[in-house]
């Protein structure tokens, strides 16, 4: 605030070059009166002419000066106060983002997000920069010419004053169009961000299927249908200046004819008359200076509604007012009648009662659809349920603290996300202050240490976007070792072999096993082989429990599980024969 005031100071002493026309009609008058063919109205020696000129041309120098040298630094505090604004809107955008509910991410694409926090957040700064430096400036500007305009002819200002208001009217009728054409390219923009969004992420699914011509096209007809809404905002500004142009040139026209009649009657001297002109002109820019401060706050309006449909969502999960939060977390898990509900669709979780005891390791498994990924949404409390409740330790989640809730559960999610950074970082994600041998510790129980150390970098090794460097095993391991390394009492494995072949099945079973001792953990998976890892299995169809037992049990069942084992013998069983036959030939 003391900046922006600081700046704001500044930028009103920088208007003394005001007092500019006062001193040129001095010195023109000076100068005319030295002439006794003009000695009507009194004679000025050579001398005291040349005196007064100086004196003036001092002055001027002294006040350029002041003038540059105070307008340079209040333009710079100016500039560091809209990026200090820049700074804060952006951490308020992104921390909002940080704790906005999965339903938010649904209705609002990444590129959308992105643009909102990028381009909108310049738009509202460009405002404040030079806005906040224009706007009072012209207005102070604009009341001391008037002021001076008048004290040295009132009919010559009011011959012109009726002008000026036109100006106005023709700027702020366009800056309306300004308005809705922005809010229209905006919109259109965020398409255009989501499509780059999307393609970068999908760059090797693009490659893959050789569609890099075709998504070439695509994006071009998207550009041209982005210069084509872009074509009416440039309409608007192909005729703002030549109309303002036009309306400035009026009052000029009649300085030069009126201003040149009140001369020759003798009531104003030529030297009070260049003045005038001077102040005219000092007058219009100001007023063309608000046109160009309507155009950026028709703008930053638009973005600032944009940029508010963010801040304005209140988070629907978050900590209660006096939140739970336990010193030690045994790791107990319990469904009561639990429901979820994705807005007016079915139950994809339904009435459902189930109890975990501490230490026991859950397996989950059931056609695609069953609700298995919605159960660790439950858990994890990214949604909250619909009726019903989810407890650990006998606490309803929603009246724990969420902070102290997700940090007591190690989540491996089915599509494992890496950040572009090194193996060591991906690992210590999750703990920064962790120690170099905890991280080497982590990795060996998920067994990657030793594929670590045989990178040219070790640790140091760069994983790229999303671990595109890594294979589809080890990412799954580095995200494992991750959880591992934060030593939660609770663990969920969200299909943990989805991204790997049978042939790296054995080298993820491993990495999950030491996570497992000591731990209340929930495996959800598509592949029975790691459900011999469990204590106790489930079978979910529609949000239903519709069988529970162990591995054994459930084989000998005959069910859902029995026919999953079966089908899942023979696949490994017609894997390993054509790979035989591979070998072989």
């Amino acid at each position: 605030m003391g900046r922006f005031v600081l700046s704001l100071v500044g930028l009103l002493v920088s208007a003394v070059d005001m007092l500019l026309p006062i001193l040129i009609s001095i010195s023109i008058d000076t100068a005319v009166s030295t002439n006794p063919s003009v000695d009507d109205i009194g004679y000025t020696p050579i001398a005291d002419a040349k005196h007064i000129i100086l004196v003036v041309l001092i002055w001027t120098v002294v006040i350029l000066t002041v003038k540059v040298g105070i307008f340079f630094i209040s333009r710079y505090t100016i500039h560091l106060v809209g990026r200090k604004v820049t700074f804060d809107l952006r951490n308020r955008i992104y921390k909002k983002l940080m704790v906005l509910p999965d339903s938010f991410f649904g209705k609002m694409k990444t590129g959308e997000i992105m643009n909102r926090s990028s381009s909108d957040v310049m738009t509202i700064m460009r405002l404040i920069s030079f806005g906040s430096v224009v706007m009072p400036n012209s207005i102070m500007r604009a009341v001391i010419a008037l002021v001076v305009m008048f004290s040295i002819s009132w009919e010559l200002t009011l011959s012109i004053i009726f002008f000026l208001p036109l100006i106005l009217i023709i700027e702020n009728m366009l800056g309306k169009r300004v308005h809705k054409y922005f809010l229209r390219i905006q919109h259109y923009f965020d398409g255009v961000s989501n499509r780059v969004q999307e393609n970068l992420s999908g760059a090797r699914t693009i490659k893959s299927y050789a569609q890099e011509n075709p998504e070439s096209e695509r994006f071009e007809d998207l550009m041209e249908g982005y210069v084509e809404t872009y074509k009416p905002i440039n309409r608007v500004f192909a005729a703002w200046w030549p109309l303002l142009s036009f309306v400035i040139w009026i009052p000029i026209i009649g300085i030069i004819w009126f201003g040149g009649y009140l001369h020759m009657k003798g009531f104003i001297t030529i030297g009070a008359l260049s003045a005038f002109y001077v102040y005219v002109i000092m007058l219009i820019w100001p007023m063309i200076g608000m046109g160009w401060i309507i155009d950026l706050y028709q703008r930053a309006k638009v973005s600032i509604g944009r940029i508010w449909e963010i801040l304005k969502v209140n988070p629907s999960i978050k900590s209660p007012p006096n939140p739970y939060n336990p010193v030690e977390v045994n790791g107990e898990i319990e469904f009561e009648s639990a429901t979820l509900k994705y807005g007016n669709s079915s139950s994809v979780i339904n009435e459902l009662n189930l109890s975990i005891p501490k230490g026991q390791v859950l397996g989950i498994v059931g056609p695609v659809g069953a609700g298995k990924s919605s159960f660790t949404k439950l858990l994890i409390r990214t949604w909250d349920v619909s009726k019903g409740s989810v407890k650990i330790d006998g606490v309803d989640v929603r009246d724990w603290d969420l902070n102290k809730l997700r940090s007591s559960i190690g989540y491996i999610p089915q599509d494992s996300f890496l950040f572009s950074s090194n193996i060591y970082e991906n690992i210590s994600f999750i703990k920064p202050t962790a120690t170099k041998e905890e991280i080497i510790e982590a990795a060996k129980k998920v067994q990657l240490h030793k594929e670590i150390e045989g990178f040219k970098n070790g640790y140091e090794t760069v994983v790229g976007e999303r671990g595109v460097t890594l294979s589809g095993g080890q990412r799954q391991r580095v995200a494992i070792a991750r959880a591992v390394l934060a030593d939660p009492p609770i663990m969920i494995f969200d299909d943990p072999l989805s991204a790997v072949d049978t042939s790296t099945e054995s080298a993820i079973i491993d990495a999950v096993r030491p996570a497992l001792k000591d731990r209340t953990a929930v495996i959800i998976a598509h592949r029975v082989s790691i459900m011999t890892l469990c204590d106790r299995i489930i079978v979910l169809k529609e949000g239903e429990i519709i069988e529970d037992g162990t591995h054994e049990e459930l084989t000998k069942l005959g069910g859902y599980y029995s026919e999953l084992v079966e089908k899942q013998k023979l696949q490994t069983e017609i894997e390993k024969r054509s790979k035989g036959k591979n070998n072989n030939a």
